[in-house]
């Protein structure tokens, strides 16, 4: 099966970009779908984003606090 890509999702309309405010997992961990994956920041709202499958986490996206665009990869998940 091929990786799973996890972007920075878009959660209203007029929503450009978001900041990764904290991961809640490390790489190398297993997660199963739906699980918390990382608290996303607007500017409108703090928000926790799930897993949208289930595997191994890697390649995770550095927390810079720095706005990231809509859609931008910010991890992979390896299924198992």
């Amino acid at each position: 099966m091929p990786p799973i890509e996890v972007v920075l999702p878009k959660v209203d309309m007029d929503m450009e970009a978001g900041a990764i405010a904290a991961w809640k997992v490390a790489a190398g961990d297993r997660v199963q779908q739906g699980d918390i994956l990382f608290e996303m920041e607007t500017d409108k709202s703090m928000m926790e984003v799930e897993s949208p499958g289930t595997g191994v986490i890697r390649d995770l996206a550095p927390i810079t606090g720095e706005p990231i665009p809509v859609g931008t990869t910010v991890a992979w998940i390896d299924p198992v």
